[in-house]
Protein backbone atom coordinates (compact mmCIF):
# COMPACT_ATOMS: atom_id res chain seq x y z
CA UNK A 1 0.00 0.00 0.00
CA UNK A 2 2.83 2.36 0.83
CA UNK A 3 4.36 1.79 -2.61
CA UNK A 4 1.07 2.36 -4.43
CA UNK A 5 0.44 5.59 -2.51
CA UNK A 6 3.89 7.00 -3.28
CA UNK A 7 3.71 5.91 -6.90
CA UNK A 8 0.31 7.57 -7.28
CA UNK A 9 1.60 10.81 -5.76
CA UNK A 10 4.65 10.83 -8.05
CA UNK A 11 2.58 10.04 -11.12
CA UNK A 12 0.00 12.72 -10.36
CA UNK A 13 2.70 15.29 -9.65
CA UNK A 14 4.57 14.48 -12.83
CA UNK A 15 1.46 15.07 -14.93
CA UNK A 16 0.19 18.12 -13.05
CA UNK A 17 3.56 19.89 -13.03
CA UNK A 18 4.36 19.42 -16.70
CA UNK A 19 4.20 22.52 -18.91
CA UNK A 20 0.83 23.10 -20.58
CA UNK A 21 2.48 22.34 -23.89
CA UNK A 22 3.35 18.64 -23.48
CA UNK A 23 6.38 16.98 -24.93
CA UNK A 24 5.16 15.85 -28.30
CA UNK A 25 5.41 12.26 -29.36
CA UNK A 26 5.49 12.55 -33.12
CA UNK A 27 6.58 10.17 -35.85
CA UNK A 28 10.21 10.93 -36.50
CA UNK A 29 11.20 11.84 -40.02
CA UNK A 30 13.51 9.60 -41.96
CA UNK A 31 17.05 10.40 -40.93
CA UNK A 32 18.70 12.34 -43.70
CA UNK A 33 21.56 14.01 -41.89
CA UNK A 34 23.92 12.16 -39.59
CA UNK A 35 25.37 14.38 -36.90
CA UNK A 36 28.45 12.50 -35.72
CA UNK A 37 29.00 11.92 -32.01
CA UNK A 38 32.36 13.40 -31.17
CA UNK A 39 32.25 12.31 -27.54
CA UNK A 40 31.06 13.97 -24.37
CA UNK A 41 32.52 17.11 -22.86
CA UNK A 42 31.06 18.67 -19.72
CA UNK A 43 29.74 16.25 -17.14
CA UNK A 44 25.95 15.86 -17.41
CA UNK A 45 25.84 15.72 -13.62
CA UNK A 46 26.07 19.50 -13.70
CA UNK A 47 22.48 19.47 -14.93
CA UNK A 48 21.30 18.36 -11.50
CA UNK A 49 21.55 21.94 -10.27
CA UNK A 50 18.17 22.42 -11.98
CA UNK A 51 15.87 19.83 -10.41
CA UNK A 52 12.09 20.34 -10.84
CA UNK A 53 9.62 19.16 -8.21
CA UNK A 54 8.11 16.38 -10.34
CA UNK A 55 11.55 14.85 -10.84
CA UNK A 56 12.34 15.29 -7.15
CA UNK A 57 9.22 13.33 -6.23
CA UNK A 58 10.13 10.63 -8.73
CA UNK A 59 13.61 10.45 -7.20
CA UNK A 60 12.17 10.12 -3.68
CA UNK A 61 9.89 7.26 -4.70
CA UNK A 62 12.75 5.57 -6.55
CA UNK A 63 15.02 5.81 -3.51
CA UNK A 64 12.22 4.56 -1.26
CA UNK A 65 11.76 1.50 -3.47
CA UNK A 66 15.52 0.90 -3.51
CA UNK A 67 15.72 1.01 0.27
CA UNK A 68 12.95 -1.57 0.62
CA UNK A 69 14.64 -3.81 -1.93
CA UNK A 70 17.71 -4.05 0.31
CA UNK A 71 15.62 -6.05 2.76
CA UNK A 72 12.96 -7.64 0.55
CA UNK A 73 15.38 -9.25 -1.93
CA UNK A 74 17.38 -11.14 0.75
CA UNK A 75 14.04 -12.19 2.28
CA UNK A 76 13.21 -14.11 -0.90
CA UNK A 77 15.61 -16.83 0.20
CA UNK A 78 14.94 -16.50 3.94
CA UNK A 79 12.75 -18.50 6.25
CA UNK A 80 9.89 -15.99 6.42
CA UNK A 81 7.21 -16.03 3.67
CA UNK A 82 8.49 -13.67 0.95
CA UNK A 83 6.42 -10.85 -0.54
CA UNK A 84 6.85 -11.63 -4.23
CA UNK A 85 4.35 -9.04 -5.50
CA UNK A 86 5.68 -6.17 -3.38
CA UNK A 87 9.27 -6.97 -4.30
CA UNK A 88 8.40 -7.17 -8.00
CA UNK A 89 6.57 -3.83 -7.89
CA UNK A 90 9.43 -2.17 -6.01
CA UNK A 91 11.99 -3.57 -8.44
CA UNK A 92 9.98 -2.49 -11.48
CA UNK A 93 9.47 1.05 -10.26
CA UNK A 94 13.07 1.34 -9.08
CA UNK A 95 14.34 0.41 -12.56
CA UNK A 96 11.81 2.69 -14.26
CA UNK A 97 12.59 5.65 -12.00
CA UNK A 98 16.35 5.22 -12.31
CA UNK A 99 16.20 5.00 -16.10
CA UNK A 100 13.86 8.00 -16.38
CA UNK A 101 15.98 10.24 -14.17
CA UNK A 102 19.21 9.32 -15.95
CA UNK A 103 17.60 10.02 -19.32
CA UNK A 104 16.25 13.38 -18.15
CA UNK A 105 19.72 14.35 -16.95
CA UNK A 106 21.20 13.38 -20.31
CA UNK A 107 23.45 10.75 -18.73
CA UNK A 108 22.00 7.89 -20.79
CA UNK A 109 19.75 7.62 -23.79
CA UNK A 110 21.65 9.81 -26.25
CA UNK A 111 20.94 8.88 -29.82
CA UNK A 112 23.55 7.85 -32.33
CA UNK A 113 22.16 10.74 -34.37
CA UNK A 114 22.25 14.14 -32.77
CA UNK A 115 19.33 15.46 -34.79
CA UNK A 116 17.00 13.77 -37.23
CA UNK A 117 16.65 16.67 -39.67
CA UNK A 118 14.42 16.09 -42.64
CA UNK A 119 15.76 15.91 -46.18
CA UNK A 120 14.64 19.48 -46.84
CA UNK A 121 16.74 20.64 -43.89
CA UNK A 122 20.07 19.39 -45.25
CA UNK A 123 21.22 22.82 -46.40
CA UNK A 124 19.39 24.73 -43.67
CA UNK A 125 20.63 27.08 -40.99
CA UNK A 126 19.70 24.36 -38.48
CA UNK A 127 22.23 22.05 -40.12
CA UNK A 128 24.85 24.79 -39.99
CA UNK A 129 24.09 25.49 -36.32
CA UNK A 130 24.38 21.77 -35.57
CA UNK A 131 27.81 21.61 -37.16
CA UNK A 132 28.97 24.58 -35.06
CA UNK A 133 27.55 22.91 -31.93
CA UNK A 134 29.30 19.61 -32.54
CA UNK A 135 32.59 21.49 -32.83
CA UNK A 136 31.82 23.31 -29.58
CA UNK A 137 31.83 26.66 -31.36
CA UNK A 138 29.77 29.78 -30.66
CA UNK A 139 29.89 31.69 -33.96
CA UNK A 140 29.54 35.43 -34.32
CA UNK A 141 29.14 35.10 -38.09
CA UNK A 142 27.32 32.53 -40.21
CA UNK A 143 29.10 30.65 -42.97
CA UNK A 144 27.66 33.20 -45.41
CA UNK A 145 29.10 36.09 -43.40
CA UNK A 146 25.91 37.36 -41.73
CA UNK A 147 25.80 38.25 -38.04
CA UNK A 148 24.40 35.63 -35.66
CA UNK A 149 22.03 36.32 -32.77
CA UNK A 150 20.42 34.09 -30.14
CA UNK A 151 17.23 34.78 -28.20
CA UNK A 152 14.80 32.90 -25.95
CA UNK A 153 11.16 33.88 -25.68
CA UNK A 154 9.26 30.92 -24.30
CA UNK A 155 7.78 28.52 -26.86
CA UNK A 156 10.34 28.55 -29.65
CA UNK A 157 7.75 27.91 -32.36
CA UNK A 158 6.16 31.33 -31.90
CA UNK A 159 9.42 33.15 -31.25
CA UNK A 160 10.85 31.83 -34.50
CA UNK A 161 7.89 32.95 -36.60
CA UNK A 162 8.00 36.46 -35.14
CA UNK A 163 11.64 36.79 -36.21
CA UNK A 164 11.13 35.09 -39.57
CA UNK A 165 8.85 37.97 -40.50
CA UNK A 166 11.47 40.66 -39.87
CA UNK A 167 13.15 42.11 -43.00
CA UNK A 168 16.89 41.52 -42.78
CA UNK A 169 16.57 38.24 -40.91
CA UNK A 170 18.15 35.83 -43.37
CA UNK A 171 17.60 32.46 -41.67
CA UNK A 172 16.40 31.03 -38.37
CA UNK A 173 16.45 27.79 -36.43
CA UNK A 174 15.04 26.69 -33.08
CA UNK A 175 16.92 24.77 -30.44
CA UNK A 176 18.27 24.56 -26.93
CA UNK A 177 20.85 26.81 -25.27
CA UNK A 178 22.37 27.83 -21.92
CA UNK A 179 22.34 24.23 -20.69
CA UNK A 180 24.79 21.76 -19.17
CA UNK A 181 24.29 18.67 -21.34
CA UNK A 182 25.57 18.03 -24.85
CA UNK A 183 23.22 16.91 -27.62
CA UNK A 184 20.01 17.26 -25.59
CA UNK A 185 16.70 15.93 -26.87
CA UNK A 186 13.36 17.72 -26.66
CA UNK A 187 12.13 15.23 -24.08
CA UNK A 188 15.20 15.81 -21.91
CA UNK A 189 14.84 19.58 -22.08
CA UNK A 190 11.13 19.26 -21.21
CA UNK A 191 12.17 17.34 -18.11
CA UNK A 192 13.92 20.47 -16.86
CA UNK A 193 17.12 18.72 -15.79
CA UNK A 194 19.50 19.75 -18.58
CA UNK A 195 19.46 23.46 -17.74
CA UNK A 196 18.56 24.48 -21.31
CA UNK A 197 15.99 27.00 -22.40
CA UNK A 198 14.10 26.84 -25.68
CA UNK A 199 15.57 29.45 -27.99
CA UNK A 200 16.15 30.56 -31.53
CA UNK A 201 19.33 31.35 -33.39
CA UNK A 202 19.26 33.51 -36.47
CA UNK A 203 21.46 35.06 -39.12
CA UNK A 204 20.72 38.68 -39.96
CA UNK A 205 21.99 41.43 -42.23
CA UNK A 206 22.95 44.45 -40.06
CA UNK A 207 22.66 46.67 -43.14
CA UNK A 208 18.92 45.96 -43.11
CA UNK A 209 18.04 45.40 -39.45
CA UNK A 210 19.95 46.47 -36.36
CA UNK A 211 20.68 44.11 -33.50
CA UNK A 212 19.11 46.73 -31.18
CA UNK A 213 15.84 46.36 -33.08
CA UNK A 214 15.95 42.58 -32.77
CA UNK A 215 16.34 42.91 -28.99
CA UNK A 216 13.46 45.38 -28.85
CA UNK A 217 11.32 42.98 -30.88
CA UNK A 218 11.88 40.13 -28.43
CA UNK A 219 10.98 42.31 -25.45
CA UNK A 220 7.90 43.67 -27.22
CA UNK A 221 6.67 40.16 -28.02
CA UNK A 222 7.20 39.11 -24.41
CA UNK A 223 5.13 42.06 -23.18
CA UNK A 224 4.46 41.88 -19.44
CA UNK A 225 6.14 38.47 -19.30
CA UNK A 226 9.49 40.28 -19.17
CA UNK A 227 8.67 40.61 -15.46
CA UNK A 228 7.95 36.89 -15.01
CA UNK A 229 10.65 34.40 -13.99
CA UNK A 230 10.67 31.09 -15.88
CA UNK A 231 7.35 31.82 -17.52
CA UNK A 232 6.01 33.04 -20.86
CA UNK A 233 2.25 32.93 -21.23
CA UNK A 234 0.99 29.55 -20.04
CA UNK A 235 4.40 27.91 -20.46
CA UNK A 236 6.25 27.56 -17.16
CA UNK A 237 9.58 26.09 -16.18
CA UNK A 238 13.27 26.86 -16.53
CA UNK A 239 13.12 25.62 -20.13
CA UNK A 240 10.84 28.59 -20.92
CA UNK A 241 12.94 31.35 -19.36
CA UNK A 242 13.47 34.30 -21.65
CA UNK A 243 16.78 35.86 -22.51
CA UNK A 244 19.11 37.69 -24.86
CA UNK A 245 22.42 35.93 -25.46
CA UNK A 246 25.00 38.22 -27.11
CA UNK A 247 27.71 36.78 -29.36
CA UNK A 248 29.97 39.86 -29.24
CA UNK A 249 30.80 42.76 -26.94
CA UNK A 250 28.85 45.09 -29.22
CA UNK A 251 25.79 42.86 -28.96
CA UNK A 252 26.15 42.72 -25.18
CA UNK A 253 26.16 46.52 -24.97
CA UNK A 254 23.10 46.73 -27.22
CA UNK A 255 21.28 44.07 -25.20
CA UNK A 256 21.89 45.97 -21.97
CA UNK A 257 20.57 49.16 -23.53
CA UNK A 258 17.45 47.33 -24.76
CA UNK A 259 16.76 46.02 -21.26
CA UNK A 260 17.14 49.55 -19.88
CA UNK A 261 14.67 50.93 -22.44
CA UNK A 262 12.20 48.21 -21.57
CA UNK A 263 12.67 48.72 -17.83
CA UNK A 264 11.76 52.39 -18.19
CA UNK A 265 8.26 51.36 -19.32
CA UNK A 266 7.59 48.68 -16.68
CA UNK A 267 6.31 48.84 -13.11
CA UNK A 268 8.39 45.89 -11.87
CA UNK A 269 11.87 44.54 -12.50
CA UNK A 270 12.55 43.17 -15.99
CA UNK A 271 13.97 39.69 -15.43
CA UNK A 272 14.84 38.81 -19.03
CA UNK A 273 18.35 37.45 -18.65
CA UNK A 274 21.33 38.74 -20.61
CA UNK A 275 24.16 36.22 -20.72
CA UNK A 276 26.96 35.47 -23.20
CA UNK A 277 25.89 33.08 -25.94
CA UNK A 278 26.81 29.45 -25.39
CA UNK A 279 26.69 26.41 -27.66
CA UNK A 280 23.31 26.28 -29.38
CA UNK A 281 21.92 22.80 -30.09
CA UNK A 282 19.33 22.89 -32.91
CA UNK A 283 16.12 21.07 -32.11
CA UNK A 284 14.79 18.02 -33.92
CA UNK A 285 13.70 18.51 -37.53
CA UNK A 286 9.97 18.55 -36.87
CA UNK A 287 10.37 21.67 -34.69
CA UNK A 288 12.11 23.73 -37.37
CA UNK A 289 9.78 26.39 -38.87
CA UNK A 290 6.96 24.50 -37.17
CA UNK A 291 4.30 27.20 -37.46
CA UNK A 292 5.24 28.05 -41.04
CA UNK A 293 4.90 24.39 -41.98
CA UNK A 294 1.52 24.44 -40.24
CA UNK A 295 0.23 27.13 -42.58
CA UNK A 296 1.05 30.40 -40.81
CA UNK A 297 2.67 33.07 -42.94
CA UNK A 298 6.37 33.82 -42.59
CA UNK A 299 6.24 36.62 -45.16
CA UNK A 300 8.30 39.67 -44.25
CA UNK A 301 6.32 42.35 -42.38
CA UNK A 302 3.29 40.07 -42.03
CA UNK A 303 1.06 41.40 -39.22
CA UNK A 304 -1.27 38.42 -38.80
CA UNK A 305 -1.15 37.38 -35.11
CA UNK A 306 1.12 34.43 -34.37
CA UNK A 307 -0.78 31.44 -32.99
CA UNK A 308 1.45 29.06 -31.07
CA UNK A 309 -1.22 26.50 -30.15
CA UNK A 310 -4.14 26.23 -32.52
Amino acid sequence: MRFMFLASVASAAAFSLQPLRPCMVLPRATVAVRMADDGDGKSPLAALKSFPLASALLALVTVDCGIRLTSSVPALVGAAPPNYLGTALDAGFFLFGTKTLLEQAGIIGKSEYYSDLEGGEVNSFAREAGEFALRGEVPSLSNAGFEVATFAGGCFWGTELHFQRIPGVIATCVGYTQGNVEKPSYEQVCGGLTGHTEGIQLAFDPAVVRYDDLCDKLLAVLGTDVMEVNRVGNDRGTQYRHGIYPHTDAQAEAAGAAIARCQATKSAKVVTEVKPATVFWPAEGYHQRYLQKGGQSAEKECIVPVRCYG
